[in-house]
């Protein structure tokens, strides 16, 4: 994953300055590309469920924009975008093909290597975006989330002592909530920005007895606009 976003920054560095060029002159400032690179900050854990801190993700996104005035810099802007989040942890879930959970920690073994949860989403952002003297951009918004994807990964020993990587593709759909809702900010300059987003609802769902998990999101967005 970090040769991942090493590889994604130098591209979107080496590309950003013709390739934003290039969208405003064709768009008239009207389209917005962007890639996030974040991590998770796990809020409102329980007992069954040790949290890593560093919990790495991906997400990009297009948006229409929509000047505020004739001659007004400021925008609001609506577009799609996709999201990829990995929750880690030190506790497994032993059976992420049932509805209700159950879990083994392992916050103190050697056999243990990472287990996480990694949902997928499409969302929805809405945004309204303030320049001041063109190069500093504060966005505020909301997007929603549709989930598309969610699978388990765990690496570390069996019973018998062999090193495994164990993956579930088709996890059961109950247990990770469908929708995701969440506020956002933006304050950066030129096409480098601060982000922040917080999920107002659980990612787990609460019959699944799963962690109540409501994640913090900040990271660096990258955009030409």
């Amino acid at each position: 994953m970090k040769k991942i976003f090493l590889a994604i920054i130098a591209t979107f560095a080496i590309s950003t300055g013709a390739f934003a060029q290039l969208i405003k002159d064709k768009t008239d400032d009207r389209v917005t590309l962007g890639v996030d690179l974040f991590t998770d900050i796990q809020l409102k854990t329980n007992d069954n469920w040790v949290p890593r801190k560093v919990n790495q993700g991906v997400g990009t996104w297009i948006t229409y924009n929509f000047p505020l005035g004739k001659k007004s810099k400021h925008q609001v802007s609506l577009g799609v975008g996709m999201s990829s989040h990995n929750y880690y942890s030190k506790s497994r879930i032993d059976n992420p093909y049932l509805s209700e959970l159950t879990f083994t920690q392992y916050s103190d073994s050697s056999d243990f290597k990472r287990f996480k949860v990694n949902p997928t989403y499409v969302e929805v952002p809405l945004e309204l975006r303030f320049r001041i003297k063109d190069a500093v951009k504060i966005g505020v918004g909301f997007k929603f989330g549709i989930k598309v994807t969610a699978k388990t990964k765990y690496v570390g020993l069996d019973d018998d002592g062999t090193l495994i990587h164990e993956k579930y593709t088709r996890i059961n759909k109950d247990i990770i909530e469908r929708y995701a809702y969440s506020a956002t900010l933006r304050i950066g300059y030129k096409w480098i920005t601060a982000y922040a987003a917080f999920q107002v609802n659980r990612v787990f769902s609460e019959a699944s007895g799963g962690p109540a998990i409501m994640p913090l999101t900040v990271g660096l967005s990258l955009s030409p606009f």
